[in-house]
């Protein structure tokens, strides 16, 4: 990269740290994230532990134990006693995990890791084989921190690389696969969930563009992310209001756990399992999840660990599959087993850590 180069990437770099600054200054925020929602996460352990016959023992704000007979577990908002931090940190490394998803036969999209300083080969990757990228952090994030979608151009590409470098040193370019997110939740290697961000739907009839029935739908204002037969089909990725480029956080509103296809819940279960983890959740991009992603042309994205539940509350299937209910479940399941000493204090006398 030239010195000129490297100095408007370095200048956009400083812009992207004033920008974050004000935003939080004034309390500009386009989502709420999982440490504002601790009233709602007791909500679901209260009423999950109340299922089993349990107790909800609030230790101090945001953290508390459940208690049942002579077994315990302590829950953090979202964050379980379950992956231990290694497993997180591999986890959390989305170059690894895109490796290991490939190596299982899973579709990835294709992507290109480089550093700030090393820009111009994400630049030659994207030149060469056009399309439409998102520029992510490597590693470290979630909650689409950091995260710029729709990157077409050079200068898009460094302020992009700027916002991404502010969160990690290694940083992912990867084509964008037109189709809607989904998030697969597995517990002890087993499907138990499933939701999407459901887009915008039309149904063809032979004869009208997706121009034109866009328009009959009153979304004449949107651009098509593609183009289809006579069917039923995905005409744009995103749900209508959604604009956002950079750090646009994924918000689910349709339960799809019944659509998920057997082989695509073992693939993907399979990459849980290679990657170490007992909880996780992993988004997924298709339009079609009752086939494989090969055959819907989806890919993996990613894997989360200490997957937010809250994503799971949704329209009326959230009471009949409480996910809360078998993640404590699980949780005692596999708790150590206590027993009070002469002078009353608990001792841990057996059992299984999480």
């Amino acid at each position: 990269m030239s010195r000129l180069r490297r100095l408007v990437v370095g200048s956009r770099r400083w812009r992207w740290r004033l920008v974050l600054a004000g935003r939080r200054r004034v309390g500009m925020k386009r989502t709420r994230y999982v440490e504002e929602r601790t009233e709602e996460y007791r909500g679901y352990w209260e009423r999950a532990a109340s299922s089993l016959s349990a107790t909800l023992l609030p230790l101090f704000d945001g953290v508390w134990e459940v208690r049942q007979g002579g077994r315990r577990t302590r829950v953090s908002n979202h964050m379980v006693q379950i992956d231990d931090p290694v497993t997180l940190r591999v986890a959390g490394n989305k170059l690894y995990c895109y490796e290991t998803a490939s190596r299982l036969g899973v579709p990835v999209p294709r992507h290109c890791a480089f550093r700030l300083d090393r820009i111009d080969a994400a630049w030659e990757f994207m030149a060469q084989r056009g399309g439409v990228y998102a520029v992510k952090p490597a590693s470290r994030t979630s909650s689409a921190v950091g995260i710029t979608t729709l990157v077409r151009t050079r200068r898009e590409l460094e302020s992009a690389a700027a916002l991404a470098s502010l969160y990690c040193n290694e940083l992912l370019v990867e084509a964008m696969v037109p189709a809607e997110s989904c998030r697969l939740l597995f517990l002890a290697g087993e499907l138990i969930h499933a939701v999407r961000r459901r887009g915008v739907r039309l149904v063809g009839d032979g004869r009208s563009s997706v121009a034109e029935l866009l328009a009959a739908q009153g979304l004449g204002h949107l651009q098509s992310d593609l183009v289809e037969a006579a069917r039923e089909f995905v005409a744009r990725y995103l749900p209508a209001e959604q604009r956002v480029t950079e750090e646009l956080r994924t918000v689910y509103n349709e339960c799809i756990t019944a659509l998920i296809c057997p082989e695509l819940a073992r693939s993907i279960a399979c990459v849980v399992r290679d990657i170490g983890s007992r909880f996780a959740g992993v988004d997924i991009l298709t339009n079609d999840p009752s086939v494989p992603l090969a055959e819907s042309r989806g890919v993996f994205l990613e894997l989360n660990t200490t997957p937010g539940i809250h994503h799971h509350y949704i329209g009326s299937e959230s009471g009949s599959r409480p996910v809360a209910v078998a993640v404590l479940r699980y949780l005692l399941e596999h708790a150590q087993m206590t027993r009070e000493d002469a002078t009353g204090h608990e001792l841990i006398s057996e059992g299984l850590s999480p």
